[in-house]
């Protein structure tokens, strides 16, 4: 992935408490193995777009769309706190998706959610064929 000026990105949360997360970003400027990237959802203290210098290594492009049912058990990512974070598929009540989180404190590892909030979990494999997405069912 050669992430140019104007790429839309996803920037992979790797921080205390950012694991698992991934979050929207523009590239706006570029210098050997690091990328300045804008967020699309995360602001500064000013209330301004986040800015960050970044390694490329933790960037990938967003995932393609994919429509599935999804199913007990299968990786999801979920749309929460102005981020995708992964989590598994445990639960239906109605129209609610109830995703575990692994990583998350004793009662909040699991949160319901609408389908529109939820996506197919997919991992990017840089190495592989030049870039390629990998769907991680179960």
């Amino acid at each position: 992935m050669s992430c140019e000026i104007g790429e839309t990105v996803e920037v992979i949360g790797i921080e205390d408490g950012m694991e698992g997360s991934y979050f929207r970003a523009q590239v706006i400027d570029r210098s050997p193995g690091r990328r300045t990237v804008r967020y699309q959802t995360l602001l500064a203290d000013d209330g301004s777009p986040l800015e960050e210098v970044i390694s490329v290594r933790r960037l990938r492009p967003p995932p393609p769309t994919v429509v599935a049912r999804f199913h007990l058990g299968d990786m999801v990512d979920a749309w929460h706190n102005d981020g995708w974070w992964v989590g598994r598929y445990v639960r239906r009540e109605g129209p609610k998706y109830t995703v575990y989180f692994e990583n998350e404190a004793p009662g909040n590892q699991h949160v319901s959610y609408p389908k529109a909030q939820l996506r197919v979990h997919q991992e990017w494999k840089e190495l592989e064929e030049g870039g390629k997405w990998k769907y991680l069912k179960r």
